[in-house]
Parts: C-alpha cells; sequence; structure tokens
C-alpha cells in the first residue's frame, strides 16, 4: 500500500503556469505538495474485507473506502492562507501518496480542506478529464447528475451489539453515501509541529490518517436503520446529518 503515486487530479486548467517545470520552479520559488493518506479502522491501517478489532473491542471491516477532497489550502505561520484552485482529488484506500500543486515556497502552520465539492463544481457532468468525477462509484445513480456526487462513499460491516462484543458472523453491513451540498464539510487541521519548511524544489509531504471508525460517533448501530444511506434523498434525515457532522473528526496528523 506504501508510496504509490497518483498525479494530481485537475478538475479544470492546470494550477500555476509551468507547474511541474524545474526551471519555472527555481524562478518562481516553489515546491511540490504531496498529501499522503492512510485510511483507517481505528489505529489499525485497513485493508478490504479484513476484520479489525478496535481499541474498544467492537469490530468493524470496510469493502469500500473513498472520498473527494477540494478547496485545499495552505495556512502560513502569520495566519494567511495559500488557496490551491481546480482540484480535486478521489481518494481510495488503495492509494496514499496525492500530488497536488508547485505551491511558493515558505513556512506553512496548517492545512484546510474540503470533504466534498462546492455547490458549482457539484453540477459539473464529469468528462475523462476530470477524472475525480468520472467514477460510477461517487455517483448516486447510474449518472452523475441531478443528485450531484457522493462525497464520502464507507461500506462495509461492523459489530452492532450493544456491548460491542459479538462475533464476525453477527456483523451488520452498513451503506454511508454521504453527498449533496448540505454535506459539505471543512476540515481545518491543527497547527503542526514542526512547521512545514517548503524550499525551492524539495517535495513537502502532509501526512495524514483518516479513520472510518469515526463515522459512528454517536450513532445507535443496534437499530438496522442507522447503518444505510444509500441515495440523495436518504441524505435529508437525521442519520445522514449524524454521519456528516462526524466527518471532520476522521482527520489527524500521522506523527
Amino acid at each position: 500500500m506504501k508510496n504509490i503515486i497518483l498525479p494530481i487530479i485537475v478538475v479544470a486548467t492546470l494550477i500555476l503556469t509551468g507547474a511541474g517545470c524545474k526551471k519555472s520552479d527555481s524562478t518562481t520559488g516553489t515546491s511540490p505538495l504531496y498529501l499522503h493518506l492512510h485510511s483507517n479502522i481505528d489505529t489499525n491501517e485497513a485493508d478490504y474485507g479484513t476484520v479489525y478489532t478496535m481499541s474498544s473491542g467492537r469490530q468493524m471491516s470496510l469493502t469500500m473506502a473513498q472520498l473527494l477532497i477540494s478547496n485545499i489550502q495552505l495556512i502560513r505561520t502569520d495566519g494567511t492562507t495559500y488557496s490551491i484552485p481546480n482540484v480535486v482529488i478521489r481518494k481510495e484506500l488503495g492509494t496514499e501518496q496525492y500530488f497536488v500543486a508547485n505551491v511558493p515556497t515558505g513556512s506553512y502552520k496548517s492545512i484546510k480542506f474540503n470533504v466534498g465539492l462546492d455547490a458549482t463544481t457539484n453540477k459539473m457532468t464529469p468528462t475523462t478529464a476530470d477524472s475525480a468525477l468520472d467514477h460510477a462509484d461517487m455517483w448516486f445513480g447510474s449518472a452523475a447528475q441531478p443528485d450531484g456526487y457522493i462525497f464520502v462513499n464507507a461500506e462495509g460491516t461492523i459489530d452492532t451489539t450493544t456491548a460491542g462484543n459479538g462475533t464476525v458472523a453477527q456483523m451488520q453491513s452498513f451503506m454511508y453515501h454521504i453527498g449533496t451540498n448540505a454535506h459539505l464539510n471543512t476540515v481545518t487541521m491543527p497547527n503542526h509541529s514542526p512547521v512545514y519548511s517548503f524550499t525551492v524544489n524539495q517535495a513537502q509531504y502532509v501526512h495524514i490518517i483518516i479513520d472510518y471508525s469515526k463515522l459512528f460517533n454517536g450513532v445507535q448501530l443496534n437499530n438496522s436503520t442507522n447503518l444505510m444511506i444509500h441515495t440523495a434523498t436518504d441524505n435529508v434525515t437525521t442519520i445522514s446529518n449524524t454521519v456528516s457532522g462526524n466527518i471532520s473528526a476522521m482527520f489527524s496528523y500521522e506523527e
């Protein structure tokens, strides 16, 4: 699962003129930014189909774990931000390393991003050039429109017993397809120590853990109706609001 590199996923045009050109980098003072994203179940780095026991003793597995990241911003040490436009990353479980952009050199203390898409992008019809969006498993139906995109697609099984000590055979399936404009979430990571120092042509990596078990915070698991959010219509329910509200808590730095 380590050290797999995907090219940047660009929804519109190239982010910076001459991005990726070493000559341009040396004259404009930029540094390559990569996100290194781990898919976890609690403290366990997850593989599809494997059942993991969480620190609480409850068991969980994943058969699908994908999400869309957009509107990435770096926060400088003085509190100002550098926004990276036109980039959407489709994070999938089998890939960890993603090139984002060449960004201005300097010191940055944090990173901020959306899980999901802004309303304008959420209305777009995908093309093969928009490779982050051109994936049917991130649509609510056979086409991306009219309902827009799934922002978080998490499927698998989980122990739903009240005590959280059930057997693998007792585990129940869950399907969480979170999307629609109402469920766009902004994640602001805490200040990182040490700060990220970007120097000319030297790649900088931001390592982040995405813990899918956090989606179940506050969810009554022994109620089967709380385990299925499948359609855009399902995304107006109380349980969809609860699960969507847990998305920001999924993200932490890998230390």
